[in-house]
């Protein structure tokens, strides 16, 4: 870790993720999948982290660290390398989940880009979800975020 690294709290490869850094991580890739993270894609991962038993303990300050953390490994590494860091430490018992709030994070704005289909398809492959079971996630999600 270099000297700035050590100062501003930067992300190395071999920095093992927590589970909350992981799963916020893979809402964080859905958000930026297609070049740039929407207002309403911050709002829903926001809402997904805050709401979920994983977060309870979380202040404020952990949030805006964590986040933090994860966006910085976005920009210095992009959306593939932050996923695959995520799925290896995210707990199993979590992708489906995971998977769930990332395809609500995708279709937020009601617009999904052929970035952000890549996206879910990379992300079904890599968190083991039936693509039967992906299908159905999928679509009760458009039915959630239609209108």
């Amino acid at each position: 870790m270099g000297l700035l690294d050590s100062l501003f709290g930067g992300m190395e490869s071999n920095s093992k993720l927590s589970p909350q850094e992981s799963f916020a991580g893979i809402l964080l890739g859905a958000s930026a999948c297609d070049g740039h993270i929407a207002d309403d894609e911050v709002a829903s991962l926001v809402t997904a982290l805050i709401r979920m038993k994983l977060y309870q303990r979380f202040t404020g300050k952990q949030y805006n660290q964590t986040l933090n953390k994860l966006h910085g490994f976005l920009k210095k590494k992009g959306v593939d390398a932050l996923i695959d860091s995520c799925v290896q430490t995210l707990p199993p018992e979590l992708y489906k989940t995971a998977f769930t709030n990332a395809c609500d994070i995708v279709l937020a704005d009601g617009i999904v880009e052929p970035d952000e289909k890549e996206f879910v398809d990379r992300l079904r492959v890599k968190l083991q979800i039936d693509s039967k079971e992906a299908k159905m996630i999928a679509s009760v999600m458009v039915v959630k975020n239609k209108g």
